[in-house]
């Protein structure tokens, strides 16, 4: 085993140290070499999936019109900048509530993700947009973002769960939906790592 580092792991029997090296993890488990002990811990390899796997994928998730559903916006890998401007990754309708629009031109970013460990995306939203000429500058939305009813602060970058409900200028809301990477697709993108010393069983 090429590269590999002498370790210590703690026996899952007696949680006393013990020393495990490149034959063990060639092996995949160690017996406890403490008196009285004798156990079998075995090695567990680790993995994550290749990140190539989502140019494959058909869809990013979407966005649903509360108000009318029959409206969906799809979205795309990376930053989609929400908004009423036709520069827009998701240009949103203009709503009007007596006589006055609520969503900014430019009003949030939702962010899609890859993460490597789950196999799954990720959806990442923040109130306003960045500036493409000073991406540390970042204008912010007139009315605000919500996340299920919870007003999201300026600075926050928020995790969204599937299916919760994004609320633009504290009226028009949109149900998020993920899109689910389906397990044999995940499969053949499922890279082994090397032996990781914090995980034991």
């Amino acid at each position: 085993m090429t590269g590999f580092k002498t370790t210590l792991i703690t026996c899952h029997q007696c949680a006393r140290r013990i020393m495990v090296r490149a034959a063990d993890a060639e092996r995949g488990s160690i017996i406890c070499s403490h008196l009285g002990c004798g156990a079998i811990n075995t090695l567990q390899t680790t993995f994550q999936y290749d990140e190539r796997l989502v140019q494959g994928l058909p869809g990013f998730g979407k966005l649903v019109c509360q108000r009318d559903p029959t409206q969906v916006y799809p979205l795309q890998f990376g930053d989609n900048v929400i908004g009423t401007a036709n520069t827009c990754t998701v240009q949103v309708e203009r709503f009007m509530h007596s006589g006055q629009c609520f969503v900014s031109r430019r009003h949030c970013t939702l962010t899609v993700t890859f993460d490597p460990w789950a196999g799954q995306l990720r959806y990442l939203l923040q109130d306003g947009v960045a500036d493409p000429q000073q991406p540390d500058t970042r204008q912010y939305s007139l009315n605000g973002t919500q996340l299920n009813q919870v007003p999201i602060r300026k600075t926050e970058l928020i995790d969204v769960a599937d299916q919760a409900l994004i609320t633009l200028g504290g009226v028009d809301q949109f149900r998020l939906f993920h899109f689910s990477i389906p397990q044999p697709m995940l499969d053949t993108y499922k890279i082994e790592l090397a032996f990781n010393p914090d995980r034991t069983q």
